[in-house]
């Protein structure tokens, strides 16, 4: 049976998906600061913050909690 599609699923799955790339580009920069920094959300962030990385919607400064739900979003992406 087709899935049935309602107003604003193609924006959402769009949306989704420019994250999804966002994130997959990211993460070979978070492994090399984890690498170099230890692996605290707030060492991420303040690297991340300090190399001018911008935050998927053009923010400038990372704070732990963005660290964490990043991870965390690759961490379930990687485990699917």
């Amino acid at each position: 049976m087709a899935a049935v599609l309602r107003k604003g699923d193609a924006g959402r799955d769009a949306a989704a998906a420019r994250a999804r790339h966002y994130r997959q580009r990211l993460a070979p920069v978070l492994a090399a600061i984890t690498a170099e920094a230890g692996g605290t959300p707030e060492g991420i962030a303040a690297s991340l913050t300090r190399r001018g990385v911008r935050k998927p919607r053009g923010g400038r400064v990372w704070t732990p909690p963005d660290v964490r739900r990043l991870l965390s979003r690759l961490a379930s992406e990687t485990a699917s």
